[in-house]
This record gives C-alpha cells, structure tokens and sequence, in this order.
C-alpha cells in the first residue's frame, strides 16, 4: 500500500487559513447513499495556518521558509506513522488519524471516548430538568433523525467515528425527507451544536462542521422570503366570526392577543391588563412583564379590540395551549372567519433552491402571523424606536443615533399611544378598526 500526501488549504475560510494534508493510501469505504464503495482519502489537519498571500497555490505549499521546514517534518512524520501501521496490520482512517494525533500534537489515544451520538443527546440533554421544552423537543427530532441513520448505516454511530461520509448521508437523509430549507438547517445547527457539546464535555476531539466541511456541503443560511400578514380589514372578519365551541373561542383570544400587541407565543400567555395610565387625556391598561427570549422588562398597552375581546370572555386572558395545537387551530379560524382567497409565497426547498407555492391564505397562517401583521401594519407609520420598545425587537443598526433612545418603557407606551390617537383620526384608510 502506497502514501500519497498533497497540502491545500481549508476552503471557505477567510484570515488565517489551516492547511490540510490530503492523504490517499488506496482506502475504500461502502457510500450508503451511492450504494457502491468509493476511496476515501484522509484529510488531516496539520496544525499549520497561513495567511493566503504567504500560500503558493503552483507549488501547494507556504511561501515562508520556516512553514516549509514544518510541513516537511509532518511529513515525514505521516511516513513514518502510516509504514509503522501497514506493517502491524490493515489501516483505517480512525486508526491513522490516531496514530497521527498522537505522534504529530501529543494527543494520546487512550483518551479518545467512544460516545454514541444519540445516547448523549438523551441524557445530556432531554433529560436535563433546567432545559427549556422547545429545547428538548428540537433535540429529540435530532435524535430521531441520528436513530434512522444508525437504522441506514447498520451500526451506532460514535463520535470518533462521525465523518464527512457520516455527515453527507445524514444531511442527504434530512433533505429528502423534509420539503424546506429550514429544517434542513435546524438539523445541520442542532448536529453542529451537540457535536461541540460532546468535545466540551469530554475533551475529545469530534468532527468539527465548521472547519472540516468544504463550503459546499455546508447548509447555507436562509433566505429571506415574504410571509403573510392580515390587514385591519381581514382582522375585522376574524372579529365578527363567532366560534362554534370553547377551543376555538381561545384560539381566538389568542391569535387577537398576538395581532394587537406584537408578542411572541412563547410570552402571549404573559398578556395580562393589571396596570393601569391615566393622565393628561391619556387612558390605557397595559401589560409588564419579561420577555422569554430576550429576558428584556416590555410595558405593551391593550389596545381596544383586545380589550373589547377580553371583557367579552368574562374579563378573562387567553388560557394556556401548546403552539403546535394552536397553530392547527388558528388556521381553522381564519378559514371560518371567511379569509380563504388564494395567496402565493416563495419558499427556499432543502436543495436551497427558490420554489413558489399557491394556496389558500389561511393555511400559511401561523403563531407568528399575529407579531409579523403588528409590525406591518404599523412600521410605516409609528417611529421604529417606538415600535421596537413595543415589541421588544433588536435594533441591529450601526448608528450610534440608537443608543440614545433613553425613554421609559411607560413613556414610550405613552407615545405610542398618544401616535395611534393622531393616525387613526388622519389615515382612516388604513386604520379601518378603532385602536384606542
């Protein structure tokens, strides 16, 4: 068996780049996905770094001298390693990469843990009593997914054993099975995480997603596409349909809740008109609390159709359900309410390739439709440094303009209230529904 050692640099890294030993000895492994056995050669992180202009491409190796010297002992050191294995037996890319580890960086084989993927994540994870229910439930659909690839594969699948063959026929699996580019990408950052995780934890080195994928396996981030929203006069409609039983009478509340304060369904249930302004004119409950996702102290006021829909459930906020089941419901609705014309939406498919769907309105609609149509109806017209006080939205804005927006949750509440008094007297064309 003959070594064949090439250097290159890592792609798709910007800076200092890592340089690669590209290692083929003859290696075939059995590719799942195209049921045939393909070589496999081992890329092997040399430890070096080099800036791109200190790299000649021609030559594939450093411009410095002194870098020259120390590919040259690795090198030397990767003969040495790989004639040693071929002589006590067949070698393989975890045995190689071992022996390497060892020789090159001091990394003893004896710590390398054999940790099963899908058995960390149960109990590292789920089973974890501080971790939050989303979180749980994102990484058992992970482990789920690992299961069908042990199933695929026919053997567990270890840390130390996770590859990029491991990967492409994992991320292949999720793409066929899903429709969307984001689940694809919820499944490529949960992997990427637990991995990272996993190496924290017990100090072993495992396949970084980062640095050892090429740029075009990797699952890019998604584009923005456009999502529906509903306008004063759809929301009317929803205002006048009169639920059929219990269970939809909340969804209701729920999704009116949603639509007139701009909240995220993980704190609409924290809604609650308890405080009281009156001053100057000025009259409103509002709700305070702190945001879920952020942990940001949020003053939203109740606005009047909320109000009006709340003292029509016998003073009562929305009770609690799970957003899955609330996003079946809010659908049902909307179609009830009579919102059913068709709508077509852009959407990114799990090849990342921009698709259109026609459908009818209702069934694009979701928990997130609520806060989307709040802003959008209103970010044209009430000043965004109002508006995100509202919402408790992240202003990602490079000037320093932002940073002195000083005013206080109550008085911004105050603002908004005293703009949505002028705009719905002035632009009765948009503000179809009395606000306040």
């Amino acid at each position: 068996m003959k070594l064949k050692i090439n250097f290159a640099l890592k792609t798709g890294v910007t800076g200092e780049i890592p340089i690669l030993a590209i290692l083929n000895y003859g290696y075939k492994e059995f590719d799942v996905a195209k049921q045939k056995h393909i070589y496999k050669p081992l890329k092997y992180y040399t430890g070096v770094k080099v800036t791109k202009s200190n790299w000649n491409a021609q030559l594939k190796q450093p411009t410095l001298k002194s870098q020259q010297s120390e590919l040259i002992n690795i090198e030397k050191q990767i003969n040495d390693v790989f004639n040693a294995l071929n002589i006590n037996g067949e070698i393989t890319p975890t045995n190689l990469k071992s022996a390497l580890d060892s020789k090159i960086k001091g990394i003893e084989s004896e710590s390398v843990k054999r940790i099963r993927i899908i058995d960390f994540i149960q109990n590292e994870i789920i089973d974890k009593t501080e971790v939050r229910k989303g979180t749980r439930e994102n990484y058992n659909t992970l482990r789920k997914q690992l299961i069908k690839l042990e199933e695929k594969m026919g053997k567990s699948v270890y840390t130390h054993e996770f590859n990029e063959q491991y990967y492409n026929t994992f991320i292949e699996q999720i793409r066929v099975q899903n429709n969307r580019l984001h689940s694809v990408r919820n499944a490529y950052k949960s992997l990427r995480a637990v991995l990272r995780k996993i190496a924290l934890k017990y100090k072993v080195k495992v396949f970084d997603l980062t640095l050892e994928l090429p740029q075009s396996k990797k699952v890019s981030e998604i584009r923005k596409v456009d999502k529906v929203y509903l306008t004063y006069e759809q929301i009317q409609k929803l205002i006048d349909y009169e639920p059929e039983n219990e269970r939809y009478r909340n969804a209701k509340l729920i999704f009116l809740t949603l639509f007139f304060t701009g909240t995220r369904y993980s704190d609409v249930f924290k809604v609650k008109p308890e405080y009281h302004y009156s001053k100057n004119g000025i009259e409103f409950s509002y709700a305070r609390f702190v945001t879920q996702k952020n942990n940001k102290e949020v003053i939203i006021p109740i606005l009047k159709p909320l109000a009006d829909a709340i003292k029509a459930n016998s003073g009562k906020t929305a009770y609690r359900v799970h957003e899955t089941q609330f996003n079946i419901d809010v659908k049902k609705i909307i179609e009830l309410s009579g919102i059913k014309e068709e709508h077509t939406l852009s959407y990114t498919d799990s090849y990342g390739a921009v698709k259109f769907e026609t459908k009818e309105f209702f069934k694009f609609v979701s928990s997130h439709t609520g806060r989307r149509s709040f802003v959008t109806n209103l970010i044209n017209l009430i000043p965004v440094t109002i508006l995100t006080k509202i919402t408790s939205h992240e202003l990602r804005d490079n000037s320093i303009i932002f940073s002195y927006n000083k005013i206080s949750l109550l008085d911004n509440a105050v603002l908004f209230i005293r703009e949505l008094m002028r705009l719905q007297e002035t632009d009765k064309d948009h503000f179809t529904l009395r606000l306040v």
